[in-house]
């Protein structure tokens, strides 16, 4: 048995296009003109709640429930991007990847992101893909994405002879290499820059293939 763990945001879904623009103005409607900063990697935990945890610490804003108050923002102005007829298409050949891993006894799924679950579950249902019971572990459970990881591996169950997480940025390959897991990168921002990569999943065999290439002791 192979776990497969996705990221979400340009993993399996196209959302970098909005998903930025509106988390920070839902921080911004809420908390007012604070500072945030430009590159999401210069935040000790890059997830929703790592991020705006810090933003609010470096702002002096001690009240929780307007963490709350923010994640329910976001939460709204997604629902109201895609109900509008937003773009939000799943990355080419996604959504067949996942069906296959789903129908086969070979492999368990499950999600691991470092946004929020609310608006996970919103970008992957619209973006067409069946959830049924997977694991999909957010922001919600920790800011680590390193614990995030693991929660979702944990519920997937045991006996796992590889572990194999599809992530998109430089932060997804360092949380593998912390944990030990192995991976392959999507799309261009990863492109070079690890030794497994796709741009996207439209060549299946190639997918299925670079996941059989791991070393089956590996985990």
């Amino acid at each position: 048995m192979t776990a497969i763990i996705f990221d979400v945001d340009d993993t399996l879904v196209q959302s970098s296009h909005f998903d930025g623009e509106l988390y920070r103005r839902a921080v911004k409607e809420v908390l007012g003109d604070v500072i945030i900063r430009n590159d999401w990697n210069e935040y000790k935990d890059v997830t929703d709640g790592g991020i705006l945890s810090q933003i609010m610490k470096e702002n002096g804003i001690k009240d929780m429930c307007l963490f709350d108050n923010v994640r329910y923002r976001f939460g709204v102005l997604t629902e109201s991007y895609l109900a509008a007829g937003g773009e939000c298409r799943p990355i080419s050949g996604a959504v067949d990847f996942i069906r296959e891993l789903s129908e086969s006894e070979t492999y368990r799924v499950g999600f691991a992101t470092g946004g929020w679950s609310h608006t996970a579950n919103l970008k992957l249902l619209y973006a067409g893909f069946c959830l049924d019971d997977k694991p999909l572990i957010s922001s919600d459970y920790s800011f680590e994405r390193t614990a995030i990881m693991r929660e979702c591996l944990s519920r997937l169950g045991n006996g796992f002879e590889k572990s194999v997480y599809f992530g998109d940025s430089v932060w997804d390959v360092n949380a593998c290499n912390n944990l030990g897991w192995n991976f392959i990168g999507v799309g261009l921002k990863l492109k070079g820059k690890c030794r497994r990569w796709i741009n996207d999943f439209s060549d299946l065999k190639k997918v299925f293939k670079m996941i059989c290439s791991f070393c089956e002791n590996s985990h």
